[in-house]
């Protein structure tokens, strides 16, 4: 579920992982990313700056198999698989109870929220690994707290996890922080291991918090504060109120945001975002899961758990990242807490299996069964369908899709051109969307790194948008001036081109999943 045609669902590699891909194919080539800097800490994108642990897990896919879609979505699908098995063992650790490690270990395999993100090449999988196996080293810590290699073990992937995805960047130091206040009596007389452990921390997260805060790999940063927000400006700003309420009112606006990840219809129906809006899709767990969900939760408050202090600080500041930024609730910011949840699930689980098994009456309790494995029967039918044919329908254009085909086009007939123009505006509907196809094209061309980190490019400027280098330029194509210049190639969504292609040659069509238009490659009719 995680390997099987994953380099066709998701229709297409978007605009991250052909960064991703094509940064590390440039660092393989030349020990630079495409901008010529020698191994860098960040990697510089398109208006932001990426993370550097996907990109260098790739390299080594690329280096075996080639620049392609699977090698860009291996790592993912990798790390997707093997979060099975640590995970059985973590609840192994924790509980001592194999029937609810193996119920937890088999819940993550056929759930939705790790299959999804574990098809495509998403930073936030990784990370949540690597939070997972770094707070596992605390619990040691904590139960061993003199065996310092628990210390350095510990302390080394709750860093490793910030340099993989920027959620963490903010989840790990809260929490952190969070867990040695609760925890600072079990270091009374272990200060030293105490004191260690917080300078291994600040050192080993210099490197990262100096390009945060002091380069330009913090603008990503300040445009994602909820600050930004369009419903916060619009009706909180706005008014004028002075400052002090404007903070008040954040607080509070904030604290909805963080409420709304307790939403039944983001954490049952619609949380993933693979269908069209306000239609029954997935969630970040199965309805079928809803009495389990409850039930678990009574039987965590419930049961002596160990760290069960470090599970809950676990949970609170897990969604305060995601509450913080702009945009809608993302479930793939969320994955470092879905052990948690998960693991409360498999409780609730024994506890519904053994609610059924009291049932007295033989008859009745087949039918309750039966009638709940049916139930789940259906609701996996619905996500298989989910899957395989809505999503990749209703998301193909969010996904850039067709870019592939488009540039495979261009590096096969480019010799005929002088110059190749692409509209980096797209959308079925109208200029809705904003792409950088220049970087599918470097990927699927495998455009030689060297060549690209010294050329001369052309750029123009917000007002403008313009991007040019070789014979390639990305802008907004206007027909009637463009189509006069000679021996030139177009690409663009069919809105671009006169509504009755007069003057316009099609020389191929680029469709989505759905079978609407993507895009028109054509020149300009030859006049009789």
């Amino acid at each position: 579920m995680r390997f099987y045609k994953n380099t066709s669902n998701p229709p297409s590699l978007n605009g991250d992982e052909i960064s991703f891909g094509y940064s590390a194919y440039s660092v393989l080539k030349t020990g630079r990313d495409e901008f010529g800097v020698f191994l860098p800490l960040v990697f510089k994108s398109v208006g932001d700056y990426k993370n550097p642990v996907p990109a260098y897990l790739m390299i080594l896919p690329i280096k075996f198999l080639g620049l392609t879609d699977f090698a860009v979505r291996l790592p993912n699908a990798i790390f997707g698989t093997i979060a099975i098995p640590i995970f059985f063992f973590f609840l192994m650790y924790i509980l001592k109870n194999k029937k609810i490690a193996l119920l937890g270990s088999f819940l993550m395999a056929i759930s939705a929220w790790w299959i999804f993100y574990s098809r495509y090449a998403y930073e936030s999988l990784i990370a949540s690994i690597f939070a997972l196996i770094g707070i596992w080293f605390y619990m040691k810590l904590l139960d061993d707290i003199k065996e310092k290699k628990y210390l350095f073990l510990s302390v080394f992937f709750l860093i490793l996890t910030m340099y993989t995805a920027f959620a963490q960047r903010l989840f790990i130091p809260v929490f952190v922080a969070g867990i040695t206040v609760f925890n600072f009596r079990k270091f009374k007389g272990n200060y030293k291991t105490f004191i260690v452990f917080l300078i291994t921390c600040v050192l080993l997260a210099l490197p990262l918090a100096y390009v945060t805060l002091f380069k330009e790999a913090g603008t990503r940063l300040t445009m994602v504060l909820i600050s930004n927000d369009i419903e916060f400006s619009r009706y909180v700003l706005l008014k004028n109120f002075g400052s002090v309420k404007d903070l008040a009112l954040l607080a509070l606006f904030w604290a909805k945001r963080y409420l709304n990840y307790l939403d039944p219809n983001f954490l049952f129906f619609n949380g993933m975002h693979m269908t069209t809006l306000d239609s029954f899709g997935l969630g970040l767990m199965y309805p079928f899961e809803i009495p389990w969900l409850i039930l678990g939760i009574f039987s965590f408050i419930k049961k002596k758990i160990p760290h069960k202090d470090v599970f809950v600080i676990w949970l609170l500041t897990g969604i305060i990242p995601d509450s913080l930024t702009n945009n809608q609730q993302q479930a793939g910011r969320l994955l470092h807490i879905s052990f948690i949840v998960i693991l409360v699930v498999a409780l609730g689980l024994i506890e519904f299996v053994k609610w059924i098994l009291k049932i007295k009456d033989n008859l009745t309790k087949i039918l309750v069964a039966g009638a709940y494995i049916v139930f789940i029967i259906l609701i996996l039918i619905h996500a298989f369908l989910t899957f395989s044919v809505h999503f990749p329908r209703a998301k193909g254009e969010s996904y850039d899709e067709g870019l592939k085909q488009v540039s495979l086009y261009v590096t096969q007939h480019q010799s005929q051109y002088k110059e190749i123009m692409f509209d980096t505006r797209h959308g079925v509907d109208g200029p809705s969307m904003i792409s950088n196809p220049y970087l599918y094209l470097l990927f699927y061309s495998k455009y030689d790194p060297k060549t690209y980190q010294t050329e001369t490019r052309i750029y123009g400027s917000a007002a403008n948008p313009y991007y040019h280098f070789d014979k390639y330029t990305f802008t907004y194509i206007n027909w009637p001036v463009d189509s006069l210049k000679p021996d030139t190639l177009f690409v663009a969504s069919p809105w671009s081109f006169p509504s009755d292609l007069h003057g316009v040659k099609i020389l191929d069509t680029i469709y989505l999943t759905n079978g609407h238009i993507a895009y028109y490659i054509a020149v300009p009719a030859k006049k009789p």
